[in-house]
């Protein structure tokens, strides 16, 4: 497998058509079908359906076209790497983190450090994270937790009390803070993945006897505020988008009976720190206890105990 193969099925699955991919890549079409079968019997599965006048991405080169663009990713960095070392210049430090922290936190870290090499910022989700950290794609990780994090190290662990966004002009935005008896019978705005912050919260609630009508779910923090400001219905999400990216037209309060959004940041064992990594982890933990009511810094031998499984 080559770049080139790569870059032929990206072609593809951005253009959905073999044959408009040819001509984005000054090729024949023969030639970018024989790429393309090429590489699916090197794969052993099919990556695409292919239809009288355009193509589909199967389920495995939907999963594929991921790690292809990755894959490519690394290569370019490679050879910019390559070309920095070669100039005298200091190597990039890259970053890989989930939304919440790329956007919520890490922006004002940066500001509070002098940026003495070239940063690479990339937003992806927890399990791309670590991914990229095993691949050595990325130097340091932030992600929200529990995730598989076998054979990394955290660094550093925090919690904080899940936050909940309301219009001003809702009742509960008198309120200093929000418990979850305060939405029994509302409609609510939640997270959309069953397994993780969504099933906690969902599991406070039934523990609490609690019910509330049907949820509007979404898979992003920053969706549930536009989603809260539109309908006016309540929205649970993470401290870290709620109070580092903050929407001026809606009211954020502690949610304080819901589940801690535990989040950390990761790295390989035994990896040698580069001189602003520190100071960088230092400057952002000022942004998160600056910004985030209620957080709480945590020894890493703790993380189990945090990530501990529902019953």
């Amino acid at each position: 497998m080559e770049t080139r193969d790569l870059q032929t099925f990206l072609a593809v699955a951005d253009t959905g058509s073999i044959t408009l991919a040819a001509q984005a890549l000054g090729r024949s079409q023969p030639s970018v079908s024989r790429d393309i079968q090429m590489l699916e019997s090197e794969l052993g599965f099919a990556l695409l359906h292919r239809h009288a006048r355009r193509v589909d991405l199967t389920a495995e080169g939907t999963a594929f076209e991921e790690e292809a663009r990755r894959l490519l990713a690394a290569f370019s960095r490679l050879a910019e790497n390559a070309r920095s070392l070669a100039a005298g210049h200091a190597r990039p430090l890259r970053l890989v983190a989930t939304a919440a922290v790329a956007g919520g936190l890490l922006p004002a870290a940066l500001a509070q450090v002098d940026l003495i090499s070239e940063i690479h910022l990339a937003q992806t989700r927890p399990t791309g994270v670590t991914h990229d950290l095993r691949t050595g794609m990325a130097d340091l990780g932030f992600a929200s937790l529990p995730i598989d994090h076998q054979g990394l190290e955290i660094l550093r662990l925090y919690s904080a009390p899940a936050a909940m966004a309301l219009r001003p002009d809702d009742v509960l935005a008198a309120q200093d803070t929000v418990q979850l008896s305060d939405l029994e019978n509302r409609r609510v705005v939640t997270m959309l993945n069953p397994r993780r912050f969504q099933r906690q919260t969902e599991l406070a609630f039934a523990r609490a006897g609690v019910r509330h009508a049907p949820a509007l779910r979404t898979n992003l923090s920053v969706v549930a505020l536009r989603l809260t400001a539109e309908t006016g219905a309540p929205a649970i999400v993470d401290p870290l988008t709620a109070y580092g990216m903050p929407a001026t037209d809606l009211v954020i309060r502690p949610l304080t009976d819901a589940p801690r959004f535990v989040w950390g940041v990761l790295a390989t064992p035994g990896r040698i720190p580069t001189p602003h990594e520190t100071p960088l982890l230092d400057a952002l933990n000022r942004v998160a206890q600056a910004r985030i009511p209620g957080l709480l810094r945590h020894d890493t031998a703790d993380i189990d105990m945090l990530c501990a499984p529902d019953p």
